[in-house]
This record gives C-alpha cells, sequence and structure tokens, in this order.
C-alpha cells in the first residue's frame, strides 16, 4: 500500500518577501557570511514546510506578544552550532472542498530576539499586543487603525500598560 501524500500549496504572504529581499540584500554585502547561509537555510525550511514538515512548535497565546495561537514557527539560524536566531512565523489553512490542498500562509521571516519575528507577524496580520482571538472577533470595528490612536475598548481591559510598546497597526 502506498502512502498519500498530503497536498499542500505554499503561499507566501508581501511580508515574508520584504523579509527575503532584506536578507537577500545583506547576502549579497556578505556573499560567505551569515546572512548567505541564513537565507539558504531559510530557503531550504521553506521548502520543507511546503513539502510537509512539521513546524519546530505550535504558538500559544501570550499576553505580552499579539495572540499568534493559530500559528505555528519554525526555527532557523545560520550556524547548526548555536540557538537558531530566527523564527518563520506561518499558519496552516484547510482545504475550502475536499481535493484542494492545504495552505500554509508564510507570515514572517524574523529575529528571534525579544520576540521580534512575533511582533512582525502580530502586526501584518492585524493583530495588536494583549488581545487574544476570542476578543478580536468580537469587536465590530477594528480596534487599531493607521487612522486614529490606538484604544482599547474591551470591557476590563480599558487601562493601557505603558509597558506594552506603541505599535501602529494597519
Amino acid at each position: 500500500m502506498s502512502e498519500r501524500r498530503l497536498l499542500i500549496r505554499l503561499l507566501p504572504t508581501a511580508g515574508l518577501k520584504q523579509d527575503l529581499q532584506a536578507l537577500h540584500d545583506a547576502a549579497v554585502m556578505h556573499p560567505h557570511g551569515s546572512e548567505d547561509r541564513l537565507l539558504r537555510v531559510a530557503l531550504n525550511q521553506l521548502g520543507r514546510i511546503k513539502q510537509g514538515a512539521p513546524s519546530t512548535h505550535p504558538l500559544e497565546y501570550m499576553s505580552s506578544y499579539p495572540d499568534l495561537s493559530d500559528c505555528e514557527t519554525t526555527y532557523v539560524g545560520a550556524d547548526p552550532g548555536t540557538k537558531p536566531s530566527h523564527r518563520i512565523v506561518w499558519r496552516e489553512r484547510a482545504p475550502q472542498r475536499p481535493g484542494e490542498p492545504v495552505t500554509r500562509e508564510i507570515i514572517a521571516l524574523g529575529e528571534r530576539a525579544d520576540g521580534q519575528a512575533y511582533y512582525m507577524a502580530g502586526q501584518r496580520l492585524g493583530r495588536p499586543v494583549g488581545f487574544t482571538l476570542a476578543e478580536l472577533a468580537a469587536q465590530r470595528e477594528p480596534i487599531a487603525s493607521s487612522s486614529r490612536p490606538r484604544q482599547r475598548s474591551i470591557g476590563s481591559l480599558d487601562t493601557s500598560s505603558t509597558n506594552e510598546p506603541d505599535f501602529q497597526f494597519e
């Protein structure tokens, strides 16, 4: 009996394309440096994600980050002897109809330091820090926009925290 292979469609977002372009530009400036190696490792890992490789781990809600609990992360780094320096953030979407492929939407490729990859992914998905996906879905209007100041409008969450970064979400 042969094993049926899961059909996967890779969907690179505009943000991922920017991330890869920035990494490519850095690799061109340092052709045999860590940027070049990181670019090759990241492209290889994207190919593995398309082939069905599992993530390093699924993400969970953490109040100090945007809610990415519907996303996965895959670690990548230029030096296999050290902790990976970057994260690929992606999410998997089930097919709309039988026979269609699963879609793996690649949201961001960013630095691990200080959760930069997670903040970048949250911004690209329009998810501010401190709100769960359920709270965001319950909102009638977007809670963050470039045309008005950031406000918290959910019942007991009306107090703002001075520990949160002041991001603008589009």
